[in-house]
Parts: structure tokens; sequence; C-alpha cells
């Protein structure tokens, strides 16, 4: 009941509020560059074995008739220290010169596929913020807080005693099967020993190499569970994430407003200068302009359907421009045409007739 609790908890943020959204994008890039990562240390536990079993095989008996030269070397050297502090020191160095050159290559490979272990899990990803040293890591206090007093401490210890049981009983299990091969070992040679203890010992690393196996897959799909969960997010911080990332839908929407009301005012200012209003009759009105000297067609200064037609009709009007029904065309321009584009050659010809016949109607009037 109590382990419930804590859980329950944990899906809460400090204003009390249950976290019930997915995490989004934003949310997992900021916590990748804090640090906060999908990531399963049995994964690398698992290849870290695996990568000592391949050098069980591959590389320790080659270690083994070396450290046998080695030793020979050591001992060569001890027969000629002549009893001073500095003839010691020389040997000794010597020994852990060679000693190390056998252990470096081991070594390299385990950092090696400790490394990789991490790649393969999260990617080739730096975070600053999470290398910055800070004091409150060096609390001692905090750090038993967080160690042995929090839900991820507490999960950790079972997860590790866990762990430690299954290998117990399968070491156990392994050396109850192999003693007997070793009973009959008292009487044979010393290398017949060493081949024996060499196999049982392989076979015991690939029982434990298993439960390793097993245990990573399921760790990993447990950690990929629990970091979701550590990043879900309640409605209201989705909805203040909307906000920062697109602005405030309100605001927003005035702009989008004032931005509409600012072209339409515009494009008003542009309906004296047209040379025709084409209307639909009733519900669109396109206002057409063309200059033989700058302009390669008509264009469309002005077009609307509603209020915005009527308005523009209205504007026209006043203004002496000449206002056209033809349905078709006026539905055609509307549809095809954006304010400021030039009609296309389609249109070419239905629009060369209203204009000529508003140039010879203008004439006229001259006249």
């Amino acid at each position: 009941m109590f382990f419930a609790y804590l859980v329950a908890m944990a899906k809460e943020n400090e204003n009390g509020q249950e976290r019930t959204e997915d995490p989004t994008q934003k949310r997992i890039d900021e916590a990748r560059e804090k640090g906060q990562v999908c990531k399963s240390m049995e994964v690398s536990t698992a290849m870290l074995f695996l990568a000592m079993i391949i050098a069980f095989y591959l590389y320790i008996p080659a270690v083994a008739q070396r450290l046998g030269t080695v030793v020979a070397s050591y001992l060569a050297d001890l027969s000629m220290w002549d009893g001073t502090g500095v003839s010691a020191v020389f040997i000794l160095r010597q020994g852990m010169v060679k000693l190390g050159m056998l252990v470096l290559p081991l070594l390299a490979l385990f950092l090696i596929i400790g490394i990789a272990s991490n790649i393969l899990q999260v990617g080739f990803k730096a975070s600053p913020e999470a290398m910055t040293p800070k004091l409150s890591k060096l609390n001692p206090l905090t750090g038993f807080k967080n160690k042995f007093m929090s839900i991820k401490g507490l999960e950790q210890l079972v997860k590790t005693i866990i762990i430690m049981l299954i290998i117990i009983w399968v070491s156990y299990r392994a050396i109850r099967r192999e003693i007997v091969d070793f009973l009959p070992l008292m009487s044979t040679d010393v290398s017949v020993i060493v081949l024996t203890i060499y196999r049982s010992t392989t076979r015991l690393l690939w029982d434990i190499l298993m439960i390793f196996v097993l245990i990573a897959a399921a760790d990993y799909a447990f950690q990929r569970w629990q970091y979701r969960e550590d990043l879900m997010m309640t409605r209201q911080e989705v909805k203040d994430e909307f906000k920062q990332s697109e602005g405030n839908p309100m605001i927003k929407s005035r702009i989008r407003s004032i931005q509409m009301h600012m072209a339409r005012r515009r494009m008003m200012r542009a309906v004296p200068k047209a040379d025709v209003v084409i209307t639909n009759p009733t519900h669109l009105a396109v206002a057409l302009q063309y200059d033989r000297g700058k302009m390669i067609a008509p264009t469309v200064v002005a077009k609307g359907a509603g209020e915005v037609a009527e308005r523009i009709k209205q504007v026209a009007r006043k203004s002496g421009v000449p206002v056209m029904e033809n349905k078709p065309l006026a539905q055609a321009l509307f549809r095809t045409v954006d304010i400021g584009g030039i009609i296309p050659e389609s249109l070419y010809k239905a629009v060369a007739e209203i204009l000529a016949y508003v140039y010879r109607l203008k004439a006229k009037v001259a006249r």
C-alpha cells in the first residue's frame, strides 16, 4: 500500500495536478539536454560480460602463456638484485610494466564496450548541463536521501538484491552440476585439472551471461516505461508549452484580425485605381487594373465575397469604376488569381472583351 501511494504521488507535479498527458517532443528534447535519458545499466553490464567471455576464449589463453614468460623474466631479474633499494625499485617497475602491457588491452576493450553500450542506447549526445559540477551533488545527506529514501533508490536496491540472488542460485546449480567432474581430478595430471576447470568455468560464464541478457532486456523495457512516466505532463503544462512555442491563441487571433483589417484597407484603396469590377452578381467581386506600359496582363487589385464584395462595389461606384456582371468570369478570377496576381492566359479573351467594352464606354462618355 505504501509503495502504491508513493507511485501515485510520483504521478503528480508540485501543484498536485495529475500527470495524464504524454510528453511532447519539446519536453523530451529538454530532458535530453539536461542528461535525462532512457538508459539501462544492466544492458551495459551484459555487454561487458559478453566481452569478458570473448576475452576469456580468445585472449586469456595467450595471456596465460605470456604471464609465464613475465614471471620467469621477473624471477631472472630478482637474481640480479644487488641488495640496494634502487635496484629493487627498478626490478619491481619492470615487472609492473610487463604486467600492465598484458592487462591494458583488456581494459581498453572494456572501456570501448562501455562507451558503445551507452551510445547504442541513447545515441551520441553531449549534455553540458549534466557534466557541469554542482556542489549540491557533494552533499552526503542529499546523496543518502536520493539513494535510500526515494522511489528510484528503492527500485535499484530491490533490483540489485534480486539480481544477486539469481546469480548466486545459478552459480550454485552450476557448481553442483560440475562437482561430479571435479571428484576424479584428485588422481589426474595438472593439465587435465586445468582443462576441466577451464571448461567448467566457460559453462558457468555462459549460464550467467544468459541470465544477464534476460535481466538486461527486462530492465531496459522497465527503464523505457519509467522514463516515459517521469516525463508525463499535466494538461496545464501542455497548454503552457503550447502558448510558449506557438504563442497565445487569443493574441495570435487578434494579430491575425488586425493584419486582415489592414490588408483589406490597402485593398480598398486600390479599388478606385481599377479599370473594372466584375461581379457574380451579388456574392463575388473582382477588381481588375491594366496599364499597357507597365503590366504584361491585367492584374487583380482587389477581390472579396459577401460583405467585402459589397464594399468593393460601393467603393467602385463611388469612384466611377464600372461594375459589370459576368458570373463565370467572376468565379474563375476569384478562384484562380490572388490579389496582386495577373490573370491566366485562359482568361485573356474574356477579360479583353470586357476591357474593350469599358474603354469604348469611357471614350463615348468623354466625347
